[in-house]
C-alpha cells in the first residue's frame, strides 16, 4: 500500500528578483504539477515577497506555527530551488534540524536531494553556499559603488533638512536646495557664527521661521559639513573618514560652517546679550541698581488706559528703586548723540586702515603660497611613512598612527588657506559702513529692531550701566573711544563747538563697530577693533599701533 504523503507549498520572490524571471505564477505552476504527478496532497500554500537572508521572513514565521499546531500533519515543505528556501548556509542548517524534529522535510524539486545520503550534505552545502556568495558579491558591488559615487561627490539617501533629493541631467541623485527652508538653515549658521545666542535660543528662533527641528536634529544640522558643499566618505579598511568637494550647490561658505564650529566649541569669543521679549524694555538686563547693585528688571504698570513702562531693581521694596523707562530711554539715546568722532582722527584712521587693507591684499598671495609649502610637506611625510609600511620598515599600525597624526594638521592648514582666500578685500565698504556708524550711533540704535537694539547696547557697553539723576555712569572709561572721539587741543572746532563731547560712559562697539578691549601685546594699553574692520580682522591700540 502506498502512503500518500502531504506537503506545504512555499513560494518566495524578493522585489529585486522579479525581473529575473522567479515569478510567483511560475513557482506555483512548477509545484503543483509536481505534486500532481508524485500524487502529494497539497495542505497548506504561502506566498512570500520577502529576502531570503534570514528566515525572519512573516509567511515562512507563520508556516512554521501552522507546523507545530499541526504536529504530524505534514510530510514535506516544497520550494523550486533551495535560494527559496534560504540564501545564508549557516541559517538554513539550523532550520534543516529544526524541522525534522517537527517531522517536516525541505525539498527543492528542481534540485532535489536524500538528506539521509551523507554525500548529498557535500552537493546541499554547495546549493546553500551558492546564493550567500551572490548576495554578499552583490553587497559587496553595491558598497563599492556608493564609495565612488560619494569620491565623486554624490549625497546618497534623504535630503538633509534645507535640501531636496533631485536627479541631474544622467538621472543621477543630486540635492537641490529646498526654496522654503534652505534661505532659514543659512540664516541658523549665520547667527550662530555672530557668537551672541546659543545654539538652543537659535533653535527656537528658527523654528518660528518655519524650521520645525528637534534638539539632536538640529545640532546634527549645523555639525553637517554637507551644507557648505561637501560630502563625507566613510572609513573603510585601511582608508581613514575624509571629505571631498561636493557636487551639489552649498547653501553656506566653508569658512563660515568652520566659523560656527569654533563658536560650538568654544574657540570664539561670545558677545554676551541679554535677552528680553518685550520691546519696550531695550535696556533690561544692561542694567543695575546703584543702591544695592543687583540687576535692573522692568514691566508695565496700567493706568489711564493705557501702559506705562517701568524699570525698577528686583528688590524695589527693599532699596525704591524705580524709575520711567521712557526717561531713562531719552538720555540713553542723547548719550549716544555724544559719540562723535573727530574728524582729524577718522581722516588719519581712514588713510591707515587703506594702507594696510593694500598691504594685507598684498600679503595675501604669499601666506597662501608659505600655508601650501606646508601642506604639501605633511603630505609628502604621510607618503614617506607610508613607503617606510611597504618596505616593512615600520609596521601597518605605527603607519597608520602617524597618517592619523598628520592629517588632522593638513586639514587645519586647508581651512586656514580657505580662510584667507575667502577674506573679503572691498575694505571701503567696511571703511564707509564703520565712519557711518561712528557719525550716527543714535539713529542707528533708533532704526534697529529689538535684536539690533540689544546687540549695541550689549556691544558698546563693556560694563553694567547705573542710572542715576538723569545720567548714566559705568565703572570704567575705554581710551580707544576717549582718542577718537577727542577733540584736538586748541583746534577750530574745539573752540566753536562743533564737535560733540566725550560721553562718560565706557563704549565698546563689536563687529559694524568697536569690540570689547583686551590688553595690547606692545604696549599694554587696551586695544580695540576699528568699526571700518571686518569681523575677525584688525585690532589697533589707543597708541595706533596693528596687534
Amino acid at each position: 500500500m502506498i502512503i500518500q504523503r502531504r506537503a506545504i507549498l512555499y513560494f518566495r520572490v524578493s522585489t529585486d528578483e522579479q525581473a529575473d524571471g522567479y515569478s510567483l505564477r511560475h513557482q506555483e505552476e512548477r509545484l503543483r504539477n509536481y505534486c500532481e504527478m508524485q500524487n502529494i496532497t497539497i495542505v497548506a500554500t504561502f506566498t512570500e515577497d520577502f529576502s531570503a537572508k534570514t528566515f525572519d521572513r512573516p509567511e515562512f514565521q507563520k508556516f512554521l506555527l501552522f507546523v507545530k499546531k499541526n504536529k504530524g500533519a505534514v510530510d514535506l515543505l516544497l520550494f523550486t530551488k533551495w535560494d527559496r528556501f534560504s540564501r545564508n548556509a549557516g541559517d538554513a542548517y539550523s532550520m534543516i534540524s529544526q524541522l525534522k524534529k517537527l517531522q517536516v522535510e525541505p525539498q527543492a524539486i528542481e534540485q532535489p536531494l536524500d538528506l539521509n545520503i551523507p554525500e548529498n550534505k557535500m552537493m546541499l552545502a554547495f546549493y546553500l553556499a551558492a546564493p550567500e556568495v551572490e548576495n554578499d558579491r552583490r553587497a559587496l558591488n553595491t558598497l563599492v559603488g556608493m564609495r565612488r559615487a560619494r569620491k565623486e561627490g554624490r549625497w546618497l539617501g534623504p535630503a538633509p533638512k534645507g535640501y531636496l533629493n533631485g536627479k541631474d541631467e544622467l538621472n543621477k541623485p543630486l540635492l537641490i536646495p529646498d526654496p522654503k527652508s534652505a534661505p532659514i538653515v543659512k540664516w541658523a549658521f549665520e547667527e550662530l557664527a555672530k557668537g551672541v545666542h546659543n545654539i538652543e535660543a537659535v533653535r527656537r528662533m528658527a523654528k518660528e521661521k518655519g524650521l520645525d527641528l528637534q534638539r539632536n536634529q538640529f545640532w546634527n544640522m549645523v555639525h553637517n559639513i554637507t551644507y557648505c558643499g561637501k560630502v563625507i566618505v566613510a572609513a573603510y579598511k585601511e582608508e581613514n573618514l575624509h571629505h571631498v568637494n561636493g557636487i551639489h550647490q552649498p547653501l553656506i561658505t566653508e569658512t563660515l560652517f568652520y566659523e560656527v564650529q569654533d563658536v560650538l566649541k568654544g574657540r570664539k569669543r561670545i558677545t554676551k546679550v541679554r535677552c528680553t521679549k518685550d520691546e519696550n524694555l531695550p535696556l533690561r538686563g544692561f542694567l543695575i541698581c546703584k543702591v544695592c547693585g543687583r540687576p535692573i528688571t522692568g514691566s508695565a504698570s496700567k493706568g489711564n488706559g493705557g501702559k506705562y513702562y517701568y524699570y525698577h531693581c528686583q528688590k524695589a521694596k527693599e532699596c525704591g528703586e524705580r524709575y520711567r523707562a521712557n526717561d531713562a530711554h531719552e538720555v540713553f539715546l542723547n548719550e549716544l548723540k555724544k559719540i562723535s568722532a573727530n574728524r582729524d582722527v577718522l581722516t588719519l584712521y581712514y588713510k591707515i586702515m587703506s594702507d594696510l587693507y593694500k598691504k594685507n591684499s598684498t600679503d595675501k598671495a604669499k601666506q597662501v603660497k608659505d600655508i601650501q609649502a606646508d601642506i604639501d610637506k605633511l603630505k609628502q611625510r604621510v607618503q614617506n611613512a607610508q613607503a617606510l609600511m611597504l618596505d616593512a620598515e615600520i609596521s601597518a599600525t605605527e603607519y597608520k598612527g602617524i597618517k592619523n597624526q598628520l592629517i588632522p594638521e593638513i586639514e587645519s592648514l586647508e581651512r586656514k588657506k580657505i580662510g584667507i582666500l575667502s577674506t573679503n578685500d572691498d575694505y571701503q565698504k567696511y571703511i564707509d559702513k564703520g565712519f557711518s556708524l561712528l557719525k550716527n550711533i543714535d539713529k542707528h540704535f533708533v532704526e534697529a529692531d529689538l535684536a539690533g537694539k540689544q546687540h549695541i547696547v550689549g556691544s558698546i557697553f563693556a560694563e553694567k550701566l547705573i542710572f542715576e539723576n538723569n545720567h548714566y555712569r559705568t565703572t570704567k572709561e575705554n581710551e580707544a573711544i576717549a582718542l577718537i572721539t577727542a577733540t584736538k587741543k586748541g583746534s577750530k572746532e574745539n573752540k566753536t563747538g562743533k564737535v560733540g563731547g566725550n560721553s562718560d560712559l565706557s563704549c565698546i562697539v563689536p563687529g559694524t563697530g568697536f569690540e570689547p578691549a583686551h590688553p595690547c601685546e606692545r604696549c599694554d594699553l587696551n586695544t580695540v577693533r576699528l568699526p571700518i574692520s571686518p569681523p575677525g580682522q584688525l585690532w589697533f591700540c589707543v597708541q595706533g599701533q596693528q596687534r
